[in-house]
């Protein structure tokens, strides 16, 4: 496919002439959000359901206890993201600036840094000069390379929005973390037709929960493209060991 690079002038793109290709677009950048902040509010929710049912409490309080997990949480686990979403960014933009700097005012010493960087990689010193010189010609793409090779700082990375990540990652804990807690709500709403025990409903999150990360899993197997099944079965695995070791300990304790 003939791509066609734009080197002269202040953007660079590579332009496929015969061939597009489809991407996840800007979504894909929240899927680590999604993921991290599912399994753990589904997982420390649970493991929270699970501490105080070794303890034979009462549906109210057990339900009562997931709900402040739940959102003290989500709150935690937001702002989390976003704070550190926002280091990145910041990181990101300074080596920028830093690199600016080194261009404006030194750049035979950074093309001598791309050049041994390129020759360490395969090519002979000759070609990655006169790649380095041709590159140089445009600054922005110049600075984009050294930030990937030098820093592995992708591009992408100075532009992320640290409150959306904050806000995916808070919405995804709320939503996940709420499925351990489905039926203590259904339970308790029918109570008075019914005669709910703690071990069924206990059961009910169980199911719930496992099935939750069977499917989480399928979906993230299905937006990084890799084998859906082993998704779904390793997300399963890892956070039935997290959640059982939770509840061991906890029933270890209360006992």
């Amino acid at each position: 496919v003939l791509m066609i690079v734009n080197l002269s002038e202040g953007t660079h793109s590579l332009v496929p002439a015969a061939h597009q290709e489809n991407h996840k677009g800007d979504s894909g950048q929240y899927i680590k959000s999604i993921i991290y902040g599912g399994l753990d509010g589904i997982v420390s929710v649970f493991v929270s359901v699970a501490s105080v049912e070794a303890g034979s409490t009462a549906l109210g309080v057990v339900l009562l206890l997931g709900l402040a997990k739940l959102i003290s949480g989500a709150i935690s686990m937001g702002v989390g993201d976003w704070m550190s979403t926002a280091a990145e960014v910041d990181y990101a933009r300074n080596e920028r600036l830093r690199e600016q700097w080194e261009c404006d005012n030194y750049l035979e010493g950074e093309i001598d840094e791309m050049v041994e960087l390129y020759v360490e990689k395969g090519l002979s010193e000759q070609t990655a000069r006169r790649l380095m010189t041709i590159v140089s010609r445009n600054p922005k793409l110049f600075i984009d390379m050294m930030m990937v090779d030098e820093l592995g700082i992708l591009p992408d990375e100075e532009h992320q929005v640290p409150w959306k990540h904050g806000a995916v990652n808070f919405t995804s804990f709320m939503v996940f973390g709420t499925v351990p807690l489905i039926g203590y709500v259904v339970y308790l709403s029918i109570g008075k037709l019914a005669h709910p025990t703690t071990m069924t409903t206990f059961g009910v999150s169980i199911g719930l929960t496992g099935f939750t990360l069977l499917l989480m899993g399928f979906v993230k197997g299905k937006l990084t493209g890799t084998n859906r099944v082993v998704s779904a079965v390793t997300t399963l695995l890892f956070g039935s060991v997290g959640a059982a070791i939770g509840w061991l300990v906890s029933f270890l304790l209360v006992k």
